[in-house]
């Protein structure tokens, strides 16, 4: 299952029913989609009982339509019932429902078996329903936005809104008095962004009837301070803002009919002059490890895009959200939170710097390129199948020579552009597809880019002499099935049937974990590269954010980030659909931490779905674990193999 890093995100809640349609009946077993190649489930008649494994007791489900609910009765022949719903129990004694969220928040089961009865309750934290909030006051106070400290340029748009009655005229208030209207937009739930990731072609949304969001955008021109005088201060903010911050809160502000209902913007806005910058180093924390970076978004939220190594010198120009702005050109900013980075005194030396040379070192196992700087500046790498482009921020070319050094086979050819004032650029071209590479800072402050040789491969032996990493995804966290299978222990008894298949064929193992006992997210990668390994699997099975239906929605997938580990993806996703026949739900650019690593093909499994009973089962069954073994065995035969063949035709 992926982990707590793929995060929910709870949207506008929407109202459910009720109680349950009257032609409502949760999906059989087995699930909708193409008949999977799983053996049947074992029957299971042992003493009946009830068993909840989620929605976890006193829980907050981000949903208030429908979503699932399972666990386990005991025996198959149990029969059961969900808030008078009647629930399939399947041979085990797993069940999997997909119901209606319980307005008031409480789970009704009753399992019988013969003249046996057992009944449990469930109960859970609903989202409350807006229409019912706005009952009390027509805005949402909770619902409003921006809200905290603040430090944009004058000039900048800033949106800003919140969820209200619906038929009102809305407007921001400025602390001049001065108004800027707001735009209407009937409010709609179509669940959480998460669900969204999963949710296979269009989904129903639910209109809410009588509540509308209200939003629009305002020109920052003037400082706002928040009601509340203890309300942190943007850091951004210098003496002469911070004293210039003293013209009073903005607020929101609707009319419906004769009402009128004003509510205070909690923000302390800071107004900068436009272009002004302030300097900051990225520091990390005193318990980082050695390949700590500070990771920039380029919004206020979503995947990470930057990895600025300590000491990296940070142009600033923007703070929102315990976030601070890092302009990196004219035209692209990216956003790191606040405490990775030290502000400098205002006047600091900007975030600049000349580069001097380039030049190429042959290594044994990689082709080193030296980029020449007078301090630390951000940078990115971007890969494509036989290229590798370096964007180094605030750098301007002083390059007469960019020495190749000695001819290497690996390098087709390597030239440097400068595309935009303060935007310097090396661009290779490989003979050969990237297998990895590593960047980082070396003692003088250069930036060293280390491009990987790929390994030599044996067409007939393709896995022999290269180290495999092997994950056994989980614990920390992990799912766990209706009947109580973890996910750990599934990932685990998986990568214990690779690993002698790999070995078999001449590779060496090495294992991130082989055992219960946790195993932090980060080490797991820092471990493979370490150790130079030459691929990384990491071994998973899924599990559903609230909201998803899980009988239409479950199936394999496979994820990648780096573009060299698309190929492994791609033939690992084939090779799991081929065995075992679920729905494919194909291949996934994610940012996840164990496929991010750049030293090496990294990908992530996710080959079934816990929470669905007979895929449950089947992962208590040695015989699939190994079925799914040797399907990511054959897929990293396949690919080796493919890239034996290319590498061999250019040589």
């Amino acid at each position: 299952m992926r982990r707590a890093w793929i995060a929910l995100c709870v949207t506008a809640a929407a109202c459910a029913s009720s109680g349950p349609p009257a032609d409502l009946t949760p999906s059989p077993f087995p699930v909708t989609g193409p008949a999977p190649d799983l053996p049947p489930i074992p029957a299971v008649d042992g003493p009946l009982h009830l068993t909840i494994v989620h929605p976890p007791d006193s829980s907050s489900v981000a949903v208030r339509d429908s979503s699932f609910i399972f666990g386990a009765t005991g025996s198959g022949a149990a029969r059961l019932s969900i808030n008078g719903a009647t629930v399939p129990v399947a041979p085990n004694g797993a069940y999997l429902a997909y119901l209606p969220v319980p307005l008031d928040g409480v789970y009704h089961l009753v399992a019988s078996k013969g003249a046996e009865m057992v009944r449990l309750d469930r109960r859970v934290n609903v989202p409350p329903d807006p229409r019912i909030l706005i009952l009390a006051s027509p805005i949402l106070a909770a619902s409003t936005f921006p809200s905290g400290p603040i430090a944009l340029a004058r000039g900048e748009t800033l949106e800003v809104g919140f969820v209200g009655a619906a038929g009102g005229t809305a407007s921001l208030v400025l602390p001049d008095g001065a108004r800027v209207p707001l735009v209407e937009t009937p409010l709609v739930d179509s669940g959480t962004a998460a669900a969204a990731d999963f949710r296979r072609g269009t989904t129903g949304s639910l209109m809410l009837g009588g509540v509308s969001d209200y939003r629009g955008g305002v020109a920052v021109g003037m400082p706002w301070i928040a009601a509340d005088s203890s309300a942190a201060r943007p850091r951004l903010a210098s003496p002469d803002t911070t004293r210039a911050m003293r013209a009073g809160p903005a607020a929101v502000e609707l009319i419906v009919g004769n009402d009128t209902t004003r509510v205070p913007l909690e923000v302390n806005l800071a107004v900068l002059d436009p272009g002004l910058q302030r300097v900051a180093i990225v520091e990390p924390p005193a318990d980082a490890p050695s390949d700590w970076t500070a990771r920039g978004r380029p919004g206020l939220a979503g995947p990470y895009h930057w990895f600025f190594p300590p000491g990296t010198r940070l142009a600033i120009d923007g703070e929102r959200n315990g976030l601070l702005r890092v302009r990196l050109t004219r035209d692209l900013s990216a956003w790191i939170p606040a405490p990775d980075a030290v502000l400098q005194p205002p006047g600091a030396p900007p975030a600049a710097s000349t580069v001097s040379g380039v030049r190429l070192n042959a290594r044994a196992d990689a082709v080193d390129v030296r980029i020449a700087l007078q301090q630390r500046l951000p940078f990115r790498v971007d890969t494509r199948e036989r290229s590798l482009v370096v964007s180094v921020y605030g750098a301007t070319s002083e390059v007469n020579f960019l020495q190749y050094g000695p001819l290497d086979p690996l390098i087709r050819s390597a030239a440097w552009s400068q595309p935009a004032d303060g935007e310097f650029r090396i661009s290779l071209e490989l003979s050969q597809p990237l297998w990895g590479y590593d960047a980082a800072f070396d003692e003088t402050g250069a930036l060293v880019v280390r491009v990987r040789r790929p390994p030599r491969i044996d067409p007939d032996r393709p896995l022999s002499g290269l180290l495999i990493a092997v994950d056994a995804g989980h614990p920390p966290g992990g799912g766990t099935g209706p009947t109580g299978l973890t996910e750990a222990e599934a990932n685990l008894a998986v990568a214990r049937e690779l690993a002698p298949l790999l070995e078999a064929a001449g590779a060496r193992v090495l294992m991130t974990r082989n055992d219960e006992y946790p195993v932090e997210l980060g080490s797991r990668g820092r471990l493979a590269t370490a150790m130079n390994a030459h691929i990384l699997v990491s071994l998973h099975n899924n599990a559903f954010p609230d909201g998803v239906n899980p009988f239409e929605n479950n199936g394999t997938s496979v994820y990648y980030y780096q573009p060299q580990s698309l190929d492994l993806a791609k033939a690992v996703d084939d090779e799991l659909h081929r065995e075992l026949r679920l729905r494919d739900l194909g291949i996934g650019r994610a940012d996840l931490s164990l496929v991010r690593p750049t030293w090496m093909p990294a990908i992530l499994s996710e080959t079934l779905f816990l929470m669905v009973p007979q895929q449950e089962a089947a992962l208590r069954d040695p015989a699939v674990r190994r079925r799914i073994a040797l399907a990511h065995f054959r897929a990293l035969v396949r690919f080796l193999r493919e890239r034996a063949a290319i590498n061999t035709a250019e040589e």
